[in-house]
């Protein structure tokens, strides 16, 4: 820009880089929050408790043989064979289907995205 130029809007035009860098900035942070916040939200724990009384074992038993957790991973899907196998020294009744349908019953509710 000329002198002249310069004299006529009173200032450079780098002189709003700031602002419009500030503006961007806002822009694009805003949804970040909302976005780390799903990121880190967890979908609660089964009730073991529930579990253990439906199949007729012990809460201690149902622990021990249920997937365990691993921080930062998503749960491990229950094994409704191995989960019953894995109980029937607590109880021999206890069956792959009979499993299968209690975990279905006892399941953490789906969140509602949106």
């Amino acid at each position: 820009m000329t002198h002249a130029q310069h004299a006529q809007f009173g200032r450079p035009v780098f002189a709003f880089a700031p602002v419009f860098a500030l503006v961007a900035l806002t822009a694009f942070a805003a949804p970040l929050p909302a976005f780390a916040q799903q990121q880190g939200a967890r979908p609660p724990a089964p009730d073991l408790s529930a579990i253990a009384g439906s199949l007729g074992v012990s809460e201690s038993a149902i622990k021990s043989c249920m997937p365990q957790r691993t921080p930062g991973q998503r749960p491990a899907r229950p094994d409704a064979g191995k989960i019953a196998s894995c109980l029937k020294s607590d109880n021999p009744d206890v069956t792959k289907a009979k499993v299968d349908s209690v975990l279905k019953e006892h399941a953490p509710k789906r969140r509602k995205r949106g």
